[in-house]
């Protein structure tokens, strides 16, 4: 049912309830009804303000420790491209800890 309550039509764009005759909003009406809610539910569900999406997360930034890893472990594997990845990283993150002293 919270599928139905989140929907895009004509008045979508207003974020208050409405009473208007519309074609969308009487067929949500009809669906709620015919699954057993209501009348005075799916009314109040089908014709309620539209549900708006939440803000999205604001990117953080990529730290000094972990561009200059990056960097390491880059030049590392074009050196040892046959060793392992996780003996790169070991490697990368003493060699980044040294350089940031």
């Amino acid at each position: 049912m919270n599928a139905l309550l989140c929907r895009l039509h004509s008045h979508s764009r207003d974020f208050m309830p409405h009473t208007d005759s519309c074609t969308t909003c009487a067929m949500i009406q009809g669906i709620l009804m015919s699954k057993g809610v209501s009348p005075a539910t799916a009314h109040e569900v089908a014709y309620a303000a539209p549900v708006v999406a939440a803000e999205k997360k604001a990117k953080r930034k990529v730290g000094q420790y972990q561009k200059k890893w990056g960097r390491n472990l880059k030049a590392l594997k074009a050196k040892h491209p046959r060793t392992a990845s996780s003996a790169l990283m070991k490697k990368a993150h003493r060699q980044t800890r040294k350089e940031m002293r």
